[in-house]
C-alpha cells in the first residue's frame, strides 16, 4: 500500500511543479480504500484556501454526502498548517499521517484530538529535496 501512497503523492507533487504552487499533496482513506487525492492549487486557482488537505476534504464530502469523515484517514507530505489543522477537525478526520514536519507550525497552544503519526520511510528524503527544490527556485528567481 505505501507504493501506492507514495506514487499518487509523487503524480500531485508534479502537478504543483508545473503551476507553481507549494509542492503538498494529500490523500483521504478509509479502510484502506483512497477516496480523494489533491495537492495546493493556492497559486493556480488564486485561493488562499487551495491547501491539499481541504480540496482533499471538499472532495470526500461532495462523494459522500456527510460532513463527518470520523471513519477517514489523511495521507499528506506536510505537516498539515493551522487553517488544514481546523478543517480537518472540523471535518472530525482522526488520523493524520505525514512524511515531513512544518517547522512553521507550532500546535503547542492549540488543544486537538487528531492523532499525527510520522511516516518513517525512506521516501521522506524524496519529499524533503522537492519542497526544498521548491523554495531555492523560488528565493533564486527573485
Amino acid at each position: 500500500m505505501i507504493d501506492e501512497v507514495w506514487n499518487k503523492l509523487s503524480e500531485k507533487l508534479k502537478e504543483c511543479e508545473k503551476s507553481k504552487d507549494v509542492p503538498v499533496a494529500a490523500l483521504i482513506f478509509k479502510d484502506k480504500k483512497m477516496y480523494a487525492s489533491a495537492r495546493n492549487v493556492r497559486f493556480k486557482n488564486k485561493d488562499i484556501t487551495g491547501h491539499a488537505e481541504i480540496k482533499a476534504i471538499n472532495k470526500v464530502y461532495r462523494k459522500s454526502k456527510s460532513k463527518n469523515l470520523s471513519e477517514f484517514n489523511m495521507v499528506v507530505t506536510l505537516k498539515p498548517c493551522l487553517m488544514c489543522l481546523a478543517a480537518i477537525e472540523q471535518a472530525n478526520i482522526k488520523s493524520v499521517f505525514y512524511f515531513l514536519d512544518n517547522l512553521k507550525v507550532d500546535y503547542s497552544r492549540f488543544k486537538t484530538n487528531i492523532i499525527f503519526l510520522k511516516i518513517l520511510s525512506s521516501k521522506n528524503k524524496d519529499f524533503e529535496i522537492i519542497l526544498k527544490e521548491f523554495f531555492k527556485k523560488l528565493r533564486n528567481n527573485r
